[in-house]
């Protein structure tokens, strides 16, 4: 381990994103050099501290942080154990690929130093979030990647679309944030310290109250619910589209949307001995996070397969595959845990590559619109091979990551006997295999369909993307096509201390061909072999579905008109009723019954001196005859 790694891996990108507009007002190429060695060095930190956890390993570093009322110490801690540095790695060594990613896609962009601030500092949040002992810690780095992810979302400011689809994911996940903070605070309340190593000890000395525990625990899912987009918070994530496509690949490969994965993953991992996941009386926490994780897999798949913006495609897999792992761990299990925590590792690898992948497209054509791709293969080779390397591991064709970590969710849903999951997730994952082919051939199959096309640095045609955009791909497709096979997977469970070898029911395997077989077929029919014309879908009596489909099912519609228009409303009816009537009536007759009593009270002044002097006397003569009869007892 570097020394004081630990502390780098965080501090540094988000202390040292303070000077990235100074860089960049000496130049820009100097900002952007210097932004991307600061997410170097906190990848060197991070990855530094592997080999000191390998095999199970923990360390638990602190410094005194806030002085409490009574004298109490608080200290500051950061957990260095295999969850969280599997976590500091995925944040910065993805993030320093999407920064290097960012030098080629951003290249003519206005506002840089604004983009690069906050691509930093968003990352230093990150990885102060995954590396925090202290609950506090957790918390701040949680509202650090909100703030930032509002901020990137938004950064095309003069568009209507960006502002509203930044705030519209700001206040979306302040639900959830709102939730983790009471279950924060309740754990607080009764184990008295905010560090989680803390907390394991008394449960572990002690045992589980399954009672306050499970309320603490679905108040924490419920904050993993806002920033994982999981149903019915979800509908801030296909909106982040709005952002750029560096940005939209931060967020859901490497940054914010897995924070409430790993909240569930350290909380199911630290809190509760892993030799009890099965046995911790939490049964109402597993249960909804199953219930909810394997509804949204199938819910946002169905999605998937009609968006015709090349990123919402993408968009609505990142929801539907975070879903997945959110069944995984709430099968309550080890095999679960794994599973979700493996396929993390895995998505976090082909998401960004996917979304990269776009981002190339869109540099190329200058659209999101598929429709006005096709046949981009001739013209973007380097991309479209990577691009099929992320298809084929999304749709977990062997041997490519997908499979094995999918392998793994299924293998755990059939040990545990949950049938109802398991088909959830199977039917999600024939709809994933489907809308990924659909994505791969209206880009880059066919024949092109967008007309002239002109680009900022002024080269007119397609035309391949700089290798500044392509060598990232090159990596992430790299590492999409080796995490999932079969030695990575030993060694990612001996990286966890997990030395129970864990068997595949082959009736798992029954199901991931079924899964292949089914969307391979429909891929095939309406997408790759053109027998049948997608076009058909779209009438006749699917029509209505399709229609359902493409609107949402009308939840954002219906949001609007509860959440927004309705508030607004309400709100109108309280300035009228309440205020203006009510409130405003109450102040405006108080005045008047001052006026009048003023009115009246004017007709005893005289304006004689003699007058008033002689109504003070009688006062004062009066007061003191009041005061004599009480000294005398009579009054």
């Amino acid at each position: 381990m570097l020394p004081y790694a630990p502390w780098i891996a965080w501090l540094l990108p988000i202390l040292g994103s303070a000077l990235v507009p100074a860089f960049f007002r000496i130049h820009k190429r100097a900002g952007e050099l210097y932004s991307i060695l600061l997410i170097a060095a906190a990848a060197a930190a991070s990855f530094s501290m592997v080999p000191d956890v390998y095999g199970g390993r923990s360390l638990l570093v602190s410094v005194p942080w806030l002085v409490l009322p009574g004298g109490e110490v608080l200290e500051f801690g950061l957990l260095v154990d295999p969850l969280s540095v599997l976590m500091a790695c995925i944040a910065t060594g993805i993030g320093l690929l999407i920064l290097v990613y960012s030098v080629g896609y951003m290249a003519h962009e206005e506002g840089l130093p604004r983009y690069w601030f906050f691509m930093t500092f968003f990352i230093g949040g990150m990885t102060l979030l995954v590396l925090s002992d202290n609950l506090a810690g957790l918390y701040i780095g949680w509202e650090i990647v909100g703030i930032c992810s509002y901020a990137l979302i938004s950064f095309y400011y003069h568009r209507k679309e960006a502002r509203y689809a930044g705030i519209k994911a700001f206040v979306t996940t302040r639900i959830g944030d709102v939730m983790l903070f009471a279950a924060i605070a309740l754990l607080f309340a009764k184990y008295g310290t905010l560090s989680v190593s803390e907390i394991a000890h008394e449960v572990e000395l002690h045992g589980i109250e399954p009672q306050l525990m499970t309320l603490a625990m679905l108040l924490a899912f419920g904050g993993a619910m806002g920033k994982s987009a999981q149903f019915p918070l979800h509908v801030w994530l296909p909106d982040a589209m709005e952002g750029p496509t560096p940005v939209s690949a931060l967020i859901h490969a490497a940054t914010m949307v897995k924070a409430g994965v790993y909240l569930m993953a350290r909380f199911s991992w630290t809190l509760i001995p892993v030799e009890h996941l099965g046995t911790s009386g939490l049964d109402q926490w597993y249960s909804l996070m199953i219930s909810i994780g394997a509804f949204t897999s199938l819910f946002a798949a169905t999605m998937g397969l009609v968006m015709n913006d090349i990123k919402r495609v993408v968009a609505y897999s990142t929801i539907s595959q975070l879903a997945l792992m959110f069944t995984a761990i709430g099968a309550g299990s080890i095999y679960g845990w794994t599973a979700g925590t493996y396929h993390l590792l895995s998505h976090s690898a082909f998401k960004a590559l996917l979304f990269l992948a776009a981002g190339s497209v869109i540099h190329a054509v200058g659209t999101n619109d598929i429709d006005r791709m096709g046949g981009l293969r001739r013209y973007m080779p380097v991309t479209f091979y990577t691009a099929l390397v992320g298809v084929l591991s999304l749709s977990g064709i062997p041997p490519f990551s997908g499979f094995f970590t999918k392998d793994l969710i299924v293998n755990s849903l059939l040990k545990g006997g949950h049938w109802v999951p398991l088909a959830l997730v199977t039917a999600a994952s024939v709809l994933t295999v489907v809308y990924s082919f659909r994505w791969l051939s209206r880009v880059f199959l066919g024949e092109f369909r967008g007309g002239e096309v002109h680009h900022p640095d002024g080269h007119g045609g397609l035309h391949e993307s700089p290798p500044v955009m392509t060598t990232p791909l090159v990596v992430l497709a790299a590492l999409a096509a080796v995490i999932g096979l079969p030695p990575v997977e030993e060694q990612f469970l001996h990286f966890f201390g997990i030395e129970e070898h864990i068997e595949v029911d082959p009736m798992a395997y029954a199901v991931s061909a079924l899964i292949l077989g089914t969307g391979l077929l429909f891929s095939y029919l309406y997408f790759l072999g053109g027998r049948l014309d997608p076009a058909s879908v779209r009438s006749g009596a699917l029509r209505p579905i399709h229609t359902l489909l493409v609107n949402r099912y009308y939840i954002d519609a219906a949001f609007e008109a509860v959440f927004v228009n309705g508030f607004i409303k309400l709100a109108s009816a309280v300035r009228r009723y309440v205020e203006e009537r009510v409130i405003d009536g109450l102040n405006y007759a108080s005045a008047r019954a001052f006026v009048y009593f003023v009115q009246a009270f004017r007709y005893i002044q005289t304006g004689s001196s003699n007058v008033n002097v002689g109504g003070i006397a009688i006062g004062i003569f009066l007061i003191l005859i009041f005061l004599l009869g009480r000294l005398l007892g009579y009054f």
